[in-house]
């Protein structure tokens, strides 16, 4: 039974999965995957490998097959939750609910359709658990602390929750203190031994494509730890935790928040009770699992998700994608629960075998949501939106990014599809800073001692953007320094750099956007139709509709019955857009007119489409988010 429900999770999850690279890290993990490389810090070397791994099968595009880690992974720790939920009541009927529970979940089932690497982390964890279980139900075997060792140092090339599973695992071990001491110097050998995955950053950080270069043993830390994220690095999210007790309470608050928005209302007297019969079963096994659901919900929550109020982002990021351990946890204590609930019932083989198919089969019913809501086989979003950038530059042309989506996008399409090689890409440091790092400029050398970059990286901005070949996804404007020399002209989906002293007649570059339109057109009706409840597919079509509504501007409209106002100002890394209404010229910004008429208003109904379909109220958290409080309070 448990074969066919998993079928079914693989058929949904391979049905609703991204075809095309999607949002996020997705980018930057294709190409550290295809190249044998490094991710952002902490690298994820094992992650790479695995990646690369998956690359070779003859299956769909290279996105796809690397989705399918996603969905490997995801169904393995279906299986290990099934497993363990079965050792414990030796009932396969109850076993499934949690099964069906879990696979249904918002997050889960969003983090199974993605290139993301916390199913492959969850799947780590789940085995420790379930080593970890043998022993608090059959006693102690030093073959289970030797491979639950390993697997510790191996999920630290991974992702650095899985090590938080030494929290449980300590507390189990105080019930077998001496026998844990014995065979402690093997298990650190193990350890060892698993830890030296991560030896793939030193062979391989500075030989391909790497974001932050590993050299020597400095250079490793600094990935290894984090560190390039100061205050969210390993080492200091650690430290924070013993500090602001008060912080606890938004950690449960924010935890029962995540839990009400991934599970039934049913479930929830169903974990309860699962708890309760766990002490009952076993005082050894209540403790442990208990522990491990606290570590993965509550204390990592004080870790990483605390604050008081927090973005949107912080939302997406943090609710969306960290606690899939939790989710796994109060799954397994809800199957628990439905088997307390059903060895009440009349001994009759029919029943104890109906009522936990009945119930898992009703559990299974938020597929059909998810399969909206997480629904990425039809979102386009970031690939159209790149590949409109980068189509519509000119022959050897510089591309200014900033931020995951597009700097992550554009590594993708030159160096897994092979797409506009003759691009260089360099990401802001900051939108206040002149720094650029070339790393979408790969070899480096290349490009620098190439012709036609030469005059860029000497440090003639000026000269090189007169030919028309300097872009950027942000407006450029104080207190960044190289704001005073280039004039921002909108492009599809960015802006071209003009140097002020050189003189562009208005008219003319209109007519060169235009030349673009049909393509601006398509990714914008892909931004008007995706189903996804995803936060940066939203973050990406409101960030180029400004530049979409200057493309319907520059249309030619004989008889116009009217004319739209339309003011754009960017604050910081957001921008505010006022329509038929003056606006806030404090900031910098642009004011131009859309002419109303037979001409434009397919455009303008398809702007307002996008404005619908990217509302903040479609994300499944924004009541909780310091936006919607911002709005609230106005």
């Amino acid at each position: 039974m448990i074969y066919l429900l998993l079928c079914l999770f693989a058929f949904l999850y391979t049905l609703s999965a991204s075809k095309v690279i999607n949002t996020g890290d997705a980018g930057e993990f294709a190409v550290g995957g295809i190249t044998l490389g490094l991710a952002h810090p902490s690298g994820y070397p094992l992650y790479m490998e695995v990646l690369k791994a998956f690359s070779f099968l003859p299956l769909g595009s290279v996105p796809f097959r690397m989705v399918l880690v996603s969905i490997t992974f995801s169904l393995l720790s279906l299986y290990v939750l099934y497993r363990i939920v079965y050792r414990i009541t030796g009932e396969k009927y109850s076993a499934l609910f949690p099964v069906a529970l879990l696979g249904v979940s918002y997050s889960f089932w969003g983090q199974s359709v993605v290139v993301k690497f916390y199913p492959l982390n969850l799947f780590i964890i789940s085995l420790m658990l379930y080593a970890g279980l043998k022993v608090a139900l059959e006693g102690y075997d030093r073959k289970y602390q030797y491979l639950v060792s390993f697997l510790l140092g191996l999920t630290l090339a991974n992702h650095h929750t899985g090590f938080m599973m030494v929290v449980p695992l300590f507390v189990l071990s105080l019930f077998y203190l001496r026998e844990v001491l014995r065979n402690l110097p093997v298990s650190l050998l193990l350890f060892l031994l698993g830890f030296l995955a991560n030896l793939h950053m030193l062979i391989r950080g500075n030989r391909v494509f790497a974001p932050n270069p590993v050299y020597d043993l400095e250079s490793f830390l600094v990935v290894f730890l984090r560190k390039p994220y100061e205050s969210a690095s390993s080492v200091d999210v650690v430290k924070n935790s013993w500090q602001d007790i008060f912080g606890y309470y938004y950690a449960i608050k924010n935890v029962l928040t995540i839990l009400l928005h991934n599970f039934p209302v049913y479930a929830f007297p169903l974990f309860l009770l699962g708890v309760f019969w766990s002490f009952r079963l076993s005082k050894r096994l209540g403790v442990y699992i208990s522990a491990f659901f606290l570590t993965y919900s509550v204390f990592l929550a004080k870790l990483t998700f605390s604050a008081p109020l927090m973005s949107m982002d912080q939302w997406y990021i943090g609710a969306h994608q960290y606690f899939l351990p939790m989710l796994f946890g109060f799954s397994l204590f809800s199957g628990l629960g439905l088997y307390a609930v059903v060895s009440f019932l009349k001994n009759t083989e029919l029943l104890k075998a109906a009522v936990p198919l009945g119930v898992s089969a009703y559990a299974l019913f938020p597929m059909f949501e998810r399969l909206i809501d997480q629904n990425f086989n039809d979102n386009y979003v970031a690939y159209s939106i790149s590949k409109a950038i980068l189509s519509s530059l000119p022959v050897g042309s510089v591309y200014l990014t900033y931020g995951d989506n597009h700097t992550f996008e554009s590594w993708y399409f030159k160096y897994v599809a092979r797409y506009r090689e003759d691009v260089c890409s360099n990401d802001y440091l900051s939108p206040e800073s002149s720094t650029l790092l070339p790393r979408g400029c790969y070899p480096l050398s290349l490009y620098k001692n190439s012709h036609v970059f030469s005059e860029f990286f000497k440090g003639n901005m000026s000269f090189f953007a007169s030919s028309g070949r300097l872009y950027s996804v942000i407006y450029l404007k104080p207190p960044n320094p190289l704001s005073p020399f280039f004039e921002n002209r909108f492009w599809v989906f960015s802006f071209a750099l003009i140097p002020k002293n050189v003189e562009v007649p208005k008219k003319a570059w209109d007519k060169r956007l235009l030349k673009w339109q049909e393509l601006e057109h398509i990714a914008m009706l892909d931004c008007a139709s995706y189903p996804t409840d995803d936060r940066f597919s939203s973050v990406l079509c409101t960030f180029s509709l400004p530049m979409f509504a200057y493309m319907i501007s520059a249309i030619d409209v004989p008889n116009p019955s009217g004319k739209i106002s339309y003011d754009v100002r960017y604050m910081g890394n957001t921008f505010r857009v006022s329509i038929n209404v003056p606006g806030d010229t404090s900031y910098p910004g642009e004011t131009f007119f859309i002419p109303q008429g037979a001409q434009t208003r397919n455009y303008i109904e398809l702007y307002n489409a996008v404005m619908e379909n990217n509302k903040p109220e479609k994300f499944r958290y924004y009541q909780y988010t310091a936006e919607y409080k911002s709005r609230s309070k106005k």
